[in-house]
């Protein structure tokens, strides 16, 4: 392996949902700060800022039948020329939930294009940079890059945002006290391939431990882990996030369970 520990975080995991203003509802029920991803009334998607910097993102691409059905078509369409990306898209149709994808940012974020030329060194493909953009809730318009392997089992990576959005203190203040992600948890049921990925992806290769259920090991990630096992399923399987030392809500939550979310797809 050409390049070791190259420097990733995670930066946000994506959760879909059917019913964005009912998900708002749901998750500020749980005891979440939820804000708006866009301008109030147009937008599809909504987040959850944590204290470490990482963020859940609740988003729908339910818009009903007539664009569910466009869209449909033109994934396929895109798979004819982009079959990796196409994949990938198929991933956020319409009439699934639950946790769908999730990004790695560069630590630092300047590092983007230096890391993204480190994995092509090690032999991981890659597609394109794409360029996007989106205005956020204050009414700031952010840019940023963003670059997907070809393999759907890895997440796709992220640039920093230009400018950086802004994010007021009440923004990560929970009343269940979550503050950071602590684990994201990988289900596969294709080790060899996806353990391999991993490793070229993070150049880490952590030892691995054969339980009762398969194999399984740990890919530390700054303050984090991915937490990769053998399963007969695809995809996130739940994340945890710690909380704070005290509650805002003490009757939400108690400082000494990790808040665990699962994944219902």
């Amino acid at each position: 392996m050409k390049n070791k520990n190259i420097p990733f975080k995670i930066g946000h995991v994506l959760i879909q949902v059917n019913h964005l203003e009912t998900a708002i509802r749901q998750y500020s029920e749980m005891g979440f700060q939820v804000v708006p991803g866009g301008v109030p009334g147009k937008t599809h998607n909504a987040l959850i800022y944590l204290k470490d910097g990482s963020f859940l993102e609740l988003f729908s691409t339910n818009h009903g039948k007539v664009i569910n059905t466009l869209l449909k078509f033109m994934v396929k369409i895109i798979g004819l020329w982009n079959p990796p990306y196409s994949s990938r898209l198929a991933r956020y149709l319409p009439g699934q939930e639950g946790l769908r994808d999730y990004a790695l940012d560069s630590v630092p974020g300047a590092l983007y294009q230096e890391n993204i030329d480190k994995l092509l060194k090690n032999g991981l493909k890659l597609s394109k940079p794409r360029p996007k953009s989106r205005t956020e809730h204050h009414g700031i318009k952010l840019k940023w890059t963003l670059c997907c392997p070809d393999s759907i089992r890895l997440p796709f990576l992220m640039s920093e945002y230009h400018p950086s959005p802004v994010i007021e203190v009440q923004d990560t203040s929970h009343a269940n006290g979550a503050a950071a992600i602590h684990e994201i948890r990988i289900s596969t049921s294709e080790w060899n391939k996806t353990y391999e990925e991993y490793a070229l992806l993070l150049g880490i290769e952590p030892s691995v431990t054969l339980g009762k259920n398969g194999r399984n090991c740990l890919f530390p990630i700054q303050s984090t882990s991915i937490h990769l096992v053998e399963n007969q399923k695809d995809g996130i399987d739940h994340i945890i996030l710690t909380r704070n030392q005290q509650s805002e809500n003490p009757e939400k939550s108690t400082s000494s369970t990790p808040f665990i979310l699962f994944t219902e797809g």
